[in-house]
């Protein structure tokens, strides 16, 4: 779950994101049932109670509910764009488990083509894990217990969340990050 605390941090730093009309109840409702997938308390909460879609700090982007914005794609079309090709296609993630494609809701991209996604095999208390998706070897890396704590690296940071928990080297080498 989303505290207010964190809410508030970033709504007292507006000027320094772009930050759209909030989102509604229906538009929640409908994007859960285009994807068939119940959305995280924290992120309903984040949709709902901040910016329907945001770019935070300049430098990270999280996917808008509904039909989006004029700058933020919504969530279930970034699914579908993910999912288009291979949804079958295996995932690995960082603890040497498999999960489908399918499985995994992406809600912010980078220039990269690659994503930070809900993974969708374990609800627990209302929220997901998230992890970076690498889609040239699709493998997750930087595994958080929910996006509360993405959003708490974010803030602390105020930079890309892959680059706080991995080394240049790690990431020019493994995940082709310059």
């Amino acid at each position: 779950m989303m505290n207010d605390q964190l809410l508030n941090l970033l709504y007292k730093e507006n000027e320094a994101h772009e930050l759209y009309e909030q989102a509604n109840r229906e538009q929640i409702e409908r994007t859960e049932r285009e994807l068939n997938f119940e959305l995280p308390v924290s992120y309903r909460e984040f949709v709902s109670k901040l910016s329907n879609g945001a770019y935070l700090y300049g430098v990270q982007e999280v996917s808008s509910v509904g039909d989006g914005n004029h700058q933020i794609y919504p969530i279930q079309h970034l699914y579908k764009q993910l999912n288009i090709a291979a949804p079958f296609q295996k995932v690995t993630i960082s603890d040497n488990k498999d999960i489908l494609l399918s499985e995994l809701v992406p809600f912010s991209l980078d220039h990269n083509g690659n994503a930070w996604c809900f993974i969708g095999d374990q609800l627990i208390k209302g929220e997901y894990r998230v992890g970076y998706l690498n889609r040239e070897n699709y493998q997750l890396y930087g595994v958080l217990a929910n996006f509360t704590e993405w959003i708490k690296i974010l803030i602390n940071y105020k930079e890309e969340v892959i680059r706080q928990l991995y080394d240049d080297d790690f990431l020019c080498n493994e995940l082709s990050l310059g």
